[in-house]
């Protein structure tokens, strides 16, 4: 299959795509930190959390996580082991190594807010038509797809009635 140019940064479908999911992404952020906010968790902190939910880390990584000195990341940590939202221990093959997860109190916040996080999104996508939920549901799965993998070039459109853009199998000429 022959490949296609990337599309320029300009090209007004990319940007407003771009633009909706940026939107959707901040919208639900912004949901996420209200209800932990009233939970009294700070941003560090729940990002601190979402870096353990699933395998611990040292300090240091979680410092690198969130892109702030070990001091500061030290001090953080120190803030939530005394609120029983993170438990430290030492790393079994490597006990110098000081080793975070996320306690048990940690997770239930989290499962909470993700709770409610989910539902603003479960009703909002209700709303949408029958047709426009599974086209959403295959679109965000391809979106998901291409950025775990990596990949850079876009993938060939494919209009709803199953063909690709231009009428043609792409790198088919004439076809």
């Amino acid at each position: 299959m022959a490949a296609r140019p990337p599309l320029s940064s300009g090209d007004a479908a990319t940007s407003r795509a771009l633009g909706a999911l940026l939107r959707v992404v901040a919208t639900v952020e912004a949901v996420e930190v209200q209800r932990f906010g009233d939970l009294g968790v700070t941003i560090s902190q729940l990002r601190v959390m979402h870096r353990l939910r699933d395998s611990p880390a040292s300090c240091g990584q979680v410092a690198d996580h969130l892109g702030i000195t070990a001091s500061t990341a030290t001090a953080l940590i120190e803030r939530m082991v005394r609120r029983g939202l993170v438990d430290r221990g030492v790393r079994p093959s490597d006990r110098r190594v000081i080793e975070l997860c996320l306690s048990a109190r940690g997770r239930r916040l989290l499962e909470e807010a993700g709770g409610a996080r989910r539902g603003v999104i479960r009703a909002a996508i209700a709303r949408l038509a029958a047709e426009e939920r599974s086209a959403l549901a295959e679109l965000l799965d391809r979106l998901a797809a291409s950025v775990q993998s990596g990949e850079t070039s876009p993938a060939p459109a494919v209009r709803a009635t199953g063909h690709h853009r231009g009428g043609r199998e792409p790198g088919v000429p004439g076809a």
